[in-house]
C-alpha cells in the first residue's frame, strides 16, 4: 500500500510538473521574438540593470550573464567597459541574441554559449555576475537561487559582484471590484459570493488555479493591512530555494478578503532597486494572486496568519497556502478560515 501510494504521488507530482513547464509553458516558445519583446519594453526593468551594470562593472572585468535572452545585459556590460561576457542562454532565442552580437560588432568581447548554466565550464573567472531570471514572486519560477548559488561557485572570482544582489519578497492581504476573485462575484455581509445571484465558485476556482497572476499596479484595491516581508533572499549567500513559512497580517481595517497580492523588491546594487509592487507604475512581472474564493470578512485589530509552502517541483512553486486567524483570536460572525492551493 505504501508503495502503491508514493508511486501516485510521484505520477501526480510528474503530471503536474508536465503540465506547467510542456503543455502550459511551452518552453520552446521562449524563442518566440514576442515574449521577449514584453522584456525589452519594460523600460522600467531595463532602465534599472542598466544603471546597475553600468555602477558595477568596471572597465576590463569579465562578466558572466545568466539566462542572456537576446543578450541586452551582456551588451549594457559590454558598454560598460567589459573586457569579455559569457553569455549564457540554453532556450532558441539564442539564435537571435547570436544575430545581435554580430549586428552591434561584439564578436571579439561576448561570448554565447548555447547551454544551461550548470552545464558550462568556463576558462576564466569572472569579475561580476548577472542575471534577469526573476519571477513575480522572484525565485517561484526560473528557479533564480539555485542557478546563481552554482553560478557563484564555479564562475565567480572570490570577491565578485552579483547582480542583483538580494531580494525581498512581500504580501498584501486585499480586495477590490476591479480584479482577481472580486471582479466576478459580490460579497454581502452574511452571505456566500455570488455573480448574478448564481453560484460561480466552481468556475473562479478553476479560472484563479490557472491564472494566479494579476496586474494590479494602477487598479483600485483595499489593503486590510501593511504590506508583510514573505521572503529575503541574499544572492551572495543562499544556496537553497525558500522553504515553508507563516506571515502574519494586522488588520487595520475591517473589510472583505479577496486574497493575498505577492511581489518582489530586488537591490540591484548599492543605490538600484528594482520592484513590481502594486503601488508602482507596472512592469511586464505583474502580480503573484493567492485567491480567497470564499471572501471572508475580518475586522480591525485581528490578527491573519497566512501559511505559504513554495512546494518546488521541476524548479518552479507549486503553491499551497492556508489563512486562518491567529490561535488567539476568535473569528468573528462572518468570517471563516481557508484553504486553498494553486
Amino acid at each position: 500500500m505504501t508503495l502503491v501510494s508514493g508511486g501516485i504521488s510521484s505520477l501526480s507530482q510528474f503530471s503536474r510538473w508536465f503540465s506547467r513547464r510542456v503543455l502550459q509553458r511551452r518552453p520552446w516558445m521562449s524563442a518566440s521574438p514576442d515574449s521577449h519583446e514584453r522584456l525589452l519594453a519594460d523600460k522600467i526593468r531595463c532602465d534599472a540593470y542598466r544603471e546597475a551594470i553600468h555602477s558595477t562593472v568596471k572597465p576590463g572585468d569579465v562578466v558572466v550573464d545568466l539566462g542572456a535572452g537576446t543578450g541586452l545585459l551582456s551588451f549594457f556590460a559590454a558598454q560598460a567597459g567589459a573586457r569579455h561576457v559569457y553569455a549564457i542562454e540554453m532556450s532558441g532565442i539564442a539564435s537571435v541574441a547570436a544575430e545581435l552580437i554580430e549586428a552591434n560588432r561584439f564578436r571579439d568581447r561576448i561570448t554565447l554559449i548555447r547551454k544551461g548554466s550548470k552545464r558550462v565550464r568556463l576558462t576564466e573567472r569572472c569579475d561580476v555576475l548577472v542575471t534577469e531570471t526573476l519571477s513575480s514572486f522572484c525565485f517561484d519560477r526560473e528557479n533564480i537561487v539555485e542557478f546563481v548559488a552554482d553560478a557563484r561557485k564555479r564562475f565567480l572570482k572570490p570577491g565578485g559582484h552579483i547582480v542583483p544582489q538580494s531580494a525581498d519578497t512581500f504580501l498584501l492581504p486585499f480586495s477590490s471590484d476591479a480584479f482577481g476573485v472580486g471582479r466576478l462575484s459580490a460579497n454581502t455581509p452574511g452571505g456566500k459570493p455570488a455573480f448574478y445571484g448564481l453560484d460561480y465558485g466552481p468556475f473562479i476556482k478553476k479560472l484563479l488555479k490557472d491564472c494566479p497572476l494579476v496586474n494590479a499596479s494602477g487598479k483600485q484595491f483595499s489593503a486590510l493591512s501593511q504590506p508583510a516581508l514573505g521572503y529575503h533572499l541574499d544572492f551572495g549567500e543562499d544556496v537553497r530555494t525558500p522553504a515553508k513559512t507563516f506571515v502574519p497580517f494586522r488588520i487595520i481595517e475591517n473589510g472583505r478578503l479577496d486574497g493575498f497580492l505577492g511581489w518582489f523588491e530586488a537591490r540591484l546594487c548599492d543605490g538600484v532597486t528594482l520592484s513590481n509592487s502594486p503601488y508602482l507604475p507596472p512592469t511586464h512581472w505583474k502580480q503573484l494572486y493567492f485567491p480567497v474564493v470564499d471572501q471572508p470578512r475580518y475586522l480591525a485589530g485581528q490578527t491573519l496568519l497566512l501559511y505559504l509552502d513554495p512546494n518546488f517541483v521541476g524548479g518552479e512553486a507549486e503553491w499551497s497556502y492556508a489563512v486562518q486567524l491567529a490561535s488567539s483570536e476568535q473569528l468573528n460572525p462572518t468570517a471563516k478560515s481557508s484553504s486553498l492551493a494553486i
